[in-house]
């Protein structure tokens, strides 16, 4: 019997929970199983890693390109392969990120393969840990993966599917150009396709990638279908409404993506390309994106990229999908969504219907602060299953928020952060710094603040110094906020299309540089130590790089 246990928990990694649950309803079965459960402590490996195999006679090939970050399920490209689903054609979802993902650590941890090193010598134990992204810009790492990426190039030109979608997360962008640019070598027959996190702007999503036939901007719920139906029709269409082409008009006026409103029309990602039990990191890690709602109500933060239309799901339609996932074996679920508290109540009617179908989970977010977010309110979201929420506090003085426009003030902060502590929810914060404006009087009420709130707060998740990301208010209108340039600006924006490095850029009235703000970011994390204030891992990291990106002699 203890055999067949084993066989049980090797083939479904979630039974874990299972057995949990069945623990404490019948303690006697504990003390018979442990060994058994013991092996979730071991190596996820040896698992079934399925091979690429493309299908042949294809209308449309979806694929995702490494790297994409795990252990998150990529429900972007779930969206999109329901649209697809709506089409009579013969496609193929394939997702080689989660594959390679996989056959990368069992040959590390199986067979202690070679790893990956950085231009810089730096040794890679994992390529796709969110501290690691910037160096699959290196030409380095993606040779380390070009066999993987020759043998998938090889079997796309042999099958020869008609369309090529590929899902661009900002991460894959130049792994994404040189694999373009290998299909188009061997065959320039293929239309390429691309959307994603790199296509949100129209006139920013051909600067960061062009080697496209065709780009779909922003949502593609109402524009891929017709598309690709007009595609393989034999039809070249140009100047279409949210989509940027090859074929377009040199005089073309952009006319805008066209935005569903009713959420509740499409059905949720289900990811039937794959068994869902390869979506959990090595470690034995998952987490399940949920989207219950689009854009941003608030949309008014200046140095933020993401201010689009407000739109939302019903309770039941996004509890429809978190059950759905629960009963395949998963528990943990994160709102990764821009604003997940944008409308209060929906939310709160969310956790409702949880409660109302008995789920016991374990749900990740990020809110807003706000007035909603009474000591009542977070007790009612911890009891759905909210057990870590972070929030995006950002400024941490009066002045430092009127001047990113948070649209709060400091006393509603404290209560939020004291609220979310004393419903038992592990409460996490983001600090940013160095926007135009500000100065060192502001560090020292900044440093007071979080000194003062600290009981209230479990980690500093991300402390970081201001970005200029494409599409901000900063960055759509620097003179604005005395934003000044080191180089001729054209030139800089051209060069640099998805954001403007930090050592391009200053502010005056007063001067704030990056070496400003590094300092003040060092005279911040100094206090943090001295009054045991926590930096969370990815924190600590990201200040490791820009410190290393300051002296890189000294690291």
């Amino acid at each position: 019997m203890l055999d067949q246990m084993k066989k049980i928990v090797l083939k479904n990694p979630f039974a874990r929970r299972s057995a949990n649950l069945l623990f404490k309803k019948i303690p006697r079965l504990k003390p018979k199983i442990t060994s058994v459960l013991n092996l979730f402590e071991e190596s996820l490996y040896p698992i079934d890693i399925p091979d690429i195999v493309i299908q042949p006679n294809l209308d449309f090939l979806l694929l995702e390109l490494p790297p994409r970050y795990m252990p998150m399920m990529p429900n972007g490209l779930g969206y999109v392969h329901n649209i697809l689903e709506t089409i009579d054609i013969n496609f193929q979802t394939l997702d080689t990120n989660i594959i390679l993902y996989h056959k990368f650590h069992s040959a590390r941890l199986l067979e202690n393969a070679s790893l990956p090193t950085t231009s810089a010598g730096k040794l890679l134990k994992d390529p796709w840990d969110n501290i690691n992204t910037e160096y699959w810009a290196e030409d380095k790492l993606i040779d380390f993966f070009q066999p993987d990426l020759s043998e998938l190039i090889e079997k796309i030109i042999s099958a020869s599917p008609r369309l090529l979608g590929l899902s661009l997360n900002g991460n894959n962008r130049c792994l994404s150009k040189r694999f373009v640019r290998e299909i188009r070598k061997k065959n320039p027959n293929i239309i390429i396709i691309v959307g994603g996190y790199d296509c949100v702007y129209h006139n920013i999503g051909p600067n960061l990638f062009n080697d496209f036939d065709y780009m779909v901007v922003k949502e593609a719920e109402l524009t891929l279908a017709p598309l690709v139906k007009s595609l393989l029709l034999g039809d070249n269409p140009k100047d279409l409404p949210g989509v940027l082409s090859r074929n377009d008009s040199e005089d073309r006026v952009w006319t805008g993506t066209p935005l569903l409103q009713k959420l509740d029309e499409i059905d949720f990602p289900r990811y039937q390309w794959i068994d869902t039990t390869l979506y959990q990191s090595f470690t034995r890690n998952h987490l399940i994106p949920i989207t219950a709602s689009r854009g941003c109500r608030w949309g008014k933060c200046r140095f933020c990229a993401e201010c689009f239309d407000f739109r939302m799901r019903s309770p039941e339609n996004v509890v429809n999908e978190i059950e759905f996932m629960y009963q395949k074996g998963f528990h943990t679920f994160h709102f990764n969504e821009s604003d997940v508290n944008g409308d209060p109540e929906n939310l709160y009617q969310i956790c409702a219907e949880i409660i109302k179908r008995g789920l016991v989970l374990q749900l990740v977010g990020q809110l807003r602060i706000h007035k909603k977010n009474t000591s009542e309110y977070l007790k009612h979201l911890a009891k759905a299953g909210f057990r870590h929420l972070r929030f995006g506090v950002d400024g941490w003085s009066n002045k430092t928020i009127r001047l990113l426009n948070k649209g709060y003030n400091m006393n509603l902060v404290f209560q939020n952060l004291k609220n979310s502590k004393d419903a038992g929810i592990y409460t996490t914060v983001n600090v940013v710094i160095g926007e135009p404006g500000e100065t060192e009087k502001d560090i020292d009420e900044i440093i007071d603040n979080l000194i003062f709130a600290k009981d209230s707060i479990d980690k500093i998740e991300s402390i970081n110094t201001l970005i200029l990301p494409a599409g901000s208010e900063y960055y759509r209108n620097p003179e604005k906020y005395n934003i000044c340039f080191k180089e001729d600006k054209n030139d800089i924006y051209k060069k640099h299309p998805y954001f403007i490095p930090t050592d391009l850029w200053y502010s005056e009235h007063p001067y704030i540089d990056q070496p400003v703000r590094m300092n003040r970011l060092d005279r911040i994390c100094k206090q943090l130590g001295m009054h045991d204030i926590p930096l969370g891992d990815f924190a600590s990291r990201r200040i490791d790089v820009l410190k290393e990106k300051r002296d890189p002699h000294k690291m």
